[in-house]
């Protein structure tokens, strides 16, 4: 084991100290780095879509319409609006509304702003409203397995109802160069119950209530604190740098949390340009688990305000989502994108990419038992286009030894 954590720490310690060692001042990480993505393009030109009072606003925004089989018709909107009075925005406010004919919905209220009352505090609230009408759980553990001649008896096997609410607030400051601190609650509600009353589910007899819990609503209410280290030159499109965040979660009855456990969570990022236009983005993941855990909350990855769930858009992109579930979790990727020239189409500025990818990953009940073996692993290809720098749309295609994934999604993964 202690080879294991060697080897990871001398990763990290790769990754991280060639970005930190190449970092400049913060303008000049700004304005080179806005160099490199927009050939040349002015940064507010950009992203300005109006004046107001002499202000600069960005707004984009979209409906959401499309069709899967497994959840029907998709409907909806997308909408963000920043003020870019200062760099690299005042305040950023998105909102998006996203229902499906099968009963699903994924509204969410985000809202950021860098410095308040001009003081080096910034503050992050993300509020959601989910219905995963086909939640997937196929048990604990690495290597479990997936009964095909069951799933073809009952399609919804596996899966299970799962409604959440999902409020956080952080608070955020600059220590030291690109070194923050942040610390925030977090108040989750969970509910998660059968498809079907009357069809034989795994939710159901193969996972009794005694032995996981999560089975009943609960709340899962927690203090979070953390470091980030950003040493990026853009935050919305970087094509080079680092980003590393630790972070720490606490789970507390006096919050009134229905489960008691910690999570830490380590993240870490690294872009890496090969040569114009030409990115390589490493990407590391490391969490571990302890306490009376939700099932549902071993199956998603945490971190400072937003979590991923193990499987599908997220991680580990070629499998079924929270296609494995356990205390302890990694997870590697490794892109290649190639980004193609801003183009100005009826005034508005389009920015192309394509990647292609590797994700590997596994879990496993003990911290110790994170070998580099028996590891899962996809590889796939995307298509990535970002409009005037805040809302991107991405669409990928993973195989993996299990499943061939078509997903759809908006924003970048990372």
């Amino acid at each position: 084991m202690r080879r294991i954590i060697l080897l990871i720490f001398g990763v990290w310690l790769l990754l991280v100290f060639p970005g930190v060692a190449r970092s400049m001042g913060p303008e000049d990480v700004v304005e080179q780095g806005i160099a490199s993505v927009d050939n040349g393009i002015d940064w507010l030109r950009q992203r300005r879509t109006f004046n107001m009072n002499g202000v600069p606003y960005g707004l984009t925004g979209m409906p959401i319409v499309f069709y899967t089989p497994s959840s029907g018709f998709h409907y909806g909107g997308w909408i963000e609006v920043a003020n870019y009075k200062v760099r690299p925005y005042r305040y950023r406010f998105n909102a998006q509304w996203w229902l499906t004919t099968e009963g699903m919905r994924n509204h969410h209220i985000r809202v950021e702003a860098p410095r308040i009352w001009r003081l080096p505090v910034s503050v992050r609230f993300l509020t959601r409203d989910l219905k995963n009408t086909g939640a997937n759980f196929f048990g604990i553990g690495n290597d479990t397995e997936i009964n095909q001649r069951q799933l073809r008896n009952e399609p919804d096997y596996y899966r299970y109802l799962l409604e959440q609410q999902r409020t956080g607030i952080d608070i955020e400051t600059n220590l030291f160069g690109g070194l923050s601190f942040f610390c925030g609650l977090r108040f989750n509600r969970a509910i998660p119950t059968r498809i079907d009353q009357t069809k034989n589910t795994y939710f159901v007899f193969l996972m009794p209530s005694d032995e996981v819990p999560g089975r009943e609503a609960g709340w899962s209410n927690f203090f979070a604190i953390g470091l980030i280290l950003d040493k990026r030159n853009d935050e919305e499109i970087p094509t080079e740098g680092t980003i590393t965040e630790f972070s720490m979660q606490n789970s507390y009855s006096r919050l009134g949390s229905d489960y008691r456990y910690k999570r830490y969570t380590l993240l870490h990022t690294n872009y890496l340009p090969l040569r114009p236009q030409w990115v390589m983005v490493n990407r590391l993941v490391v969490e571990r688990l302890s306490g009376m855990i939700p099932f549902y909350e071993m199956t998603e990855f945490g971190g400072s305000i937003r979590v991923f769930e193990i499987g599908e858009s997220a991680s580990l992109r070629g499998y079924e989502s929270r296609r494995f579930a356990d205390r302890q979790k990694a997870y590697w990727t490794t892109e290649f994108r190639r980004l193609f020239k801003t183009r100005k189409v009826f005034g508005q500025y389009l920015l192309a990419q394509a990647n292609v990818f590797t994700d590997v990953g596994r879990v496993a009940p003990k911290f110790s038992e994170l070998r580099l073996s028996d590891l899962h692993y996809d590889v796939g290809a995307g298509f990535r286009v970002t409009w005037n720098t805040q809302l991107s749309i991405r669409t990928d295609y993973a195989v993996s030894p299990e499943d061939r994934k078509v997903l759809v999604n908006f924003g970048l993964l990372f």
